[in-house]
């Protein structure tokens, strides 16, 4: 309608109007586009909360499954050292059947995976810039870098699962995961041996044991691993703490 009007204002040759008229239509197309700028903008500011919530929900993840796995090697820990000892002849004062699991069970290794979805999406998408605090997109870009750099020793792959469960026979495996590991939780890193009757062979058994310590580099194998898993329980509580109050920094900003 303006513009049918500034028309005809053009051909009566009324340039006031035409004046007036071409200024409402420019403050109108100023408007609409100031209103989809405001709307844009609005839109990135829940955007970016909605993403810092779940980074922090993330980071809070990995503090439960850094405390246990924390947790889990500091009791690795103290089984390796059992384990050499025995290893290397001395009593241990453990029967054969609790010494068949534990050398076993230890045989494994959890690692630790950090929660980084939320995080990687936004780097690939090219909107990490959304989250709307500078500072704590540098905090969480640091503390995600830091994982990183440690990720060779929290994805470290041990040599002794080969070495040591290739000794152990189907069957006693079988019996094993089935009646004495039943409350592992690897997704979350930890687990224990559960106090479950011996196998009935122990004649097998004590063959096995004896073929373990036979085994020409099996304890220096768990030496490594120790000496790995040592520095995971030197480095992981550092993470820990991290994570703890990056998370609770990101609920005081995006509850």
């Amino acid at each position: 309608m303006i513009l049918q009007r500034l028309a005809t204002s053009i051909r009566k040759q009324d340039w006031f109007t035409v004046l007036i008229e071409t200024l409402i239509v420019v403050f109108g197309v100023f408007i609409g586009l100031q209103v989809n700028n405001w709307n844009g903008a609005r839109q990135d500011r829940a955007a970016g909360l909605y993403y810092l919530s779940s980074i922090g929900e993330d980071i809070a993840s990995d503090a439960v499954q850094l405390e246990a796995h924390i947790d889990g090697l500091s009791r690795e820990a103290e089984h390796a050292e059992i384990i050499v000892r025995y290893l290397e002849g001395e009593d241990v004062g453990l029967s054969d059947w609790a010494m068949f699991q534990l050398i076993y069970f230890r045989a494994g290794w959890t690692p630790f995976t950090p929660n980084s979805v939320t995080y990687d999406e936004l780097v690939s998408a090219g909107q990490f810039k959304l989250l709307p605090d500078a500072a704590l997109r540098r905090e969480i870009g640091d503390y995600y870098a830091g994982l990183e750099d440690f990720s060779i020793f929290y994805a470290f792959q041990p040599p002794l699962r080969e070495i040591i469960r290739g000794k152990y026979s189907p069957e006693t495996q079988a019996y094993m995961w089935q009646t004495c590991f039943t409350n592992a939780n690897y997704r979350l890193g930890y687990g224990s041996i559960t106090d479950c009757p011996a196998f009935d062979d122990p004649d097998q058994i004590a063959r096995t044991l004896q073929i373990l310590k036979q085994t020409d580099g099996l304890a220096d194998a768990v030496r490594y691993t120790q000496s790995i898993r040592l520095i995971v329980l030197n480095g992981a509580p550092t993470d820990l703490e991290e994570a703890r109050m990056l998370s609770a920094k990101i609920a005081g900003v995006a509850p």
